[in-house]
């Protein structure tokens, strides 16, 4: 008799997390679901949902940038989550410019980024309703001003950014 693995229900309680522009060809979604998992080498986890038509570029070019921008463009970042790469071209109907990635080969990252993270990646065949991916990190640039005001997610369609400051010091 097989034994069934317990599960627990969904609880968001791990927000917020910090919101990235997951940049695949000339597409790009919001995506709050990655963390990095290696320094060396350089290398970020992160997970997409298996109905996203991000999945597909993904998988046929196996290349994507996170790209990092600033609370004021908050706007834009989230509501390219609400159209499909399949219908419309996002920058276009966005009025969002795009740039060539510099080290991959058919990527573009909108003008104003403030930090981008080139990977190449791979899929690891896990289960679940969200397809996960390891990038392997192939250029990095960016200014100390990503850290400044990022985009927070809070959960749901709430957004939030940095208040206050705090170091600890031993």
């Amino acid at each position: 008799m097989e034994q069934e693995t317990p599960q627990a229900p969904y609880r968001a309680f791990f927000y917020p997390m910090r919101l990235a522009l997951l940049c695949v060809g000339e597409n790009f979604m919001p995506l709050a679901w990655w963390t990095p998992v290696s320094k060396k080498p350089f290398r970020f986890l992160f997970a997409m949902d298996r109905e996203n038509h991000t999945l597909t570029l993904l998988r046929e070019l196996g290349e994507a940038a996170l790209a990092f921008l600033p609370w004021e463009a908050r706007g834009w970042v989230v509501r390219s989550g609400y159209l499909s790469g399949r219908k419309v071209r996002k920058a276009e109907r966005l009025g969002v410019a795009l740039r060539p990635a510099r080290k991959l080969e058919h990527t573009q990252v909108p003008e104003g980024t403030l930090a981008v993270y080139e990977l190449k990646v791979s899929e690891l065949p896990l289960e679940g309703d969200h397809a996960l991916f390891l990038g392997e990190v192939v250029h990095v640039e960016g200014s100390q001003e990503a850290k400044e005001r990022p985009i927070l997610f809070l959960g749901f369609r709430d957004f939030a950014t940095l208040g206050e400051r705090w170091r600890y010091r031993p």
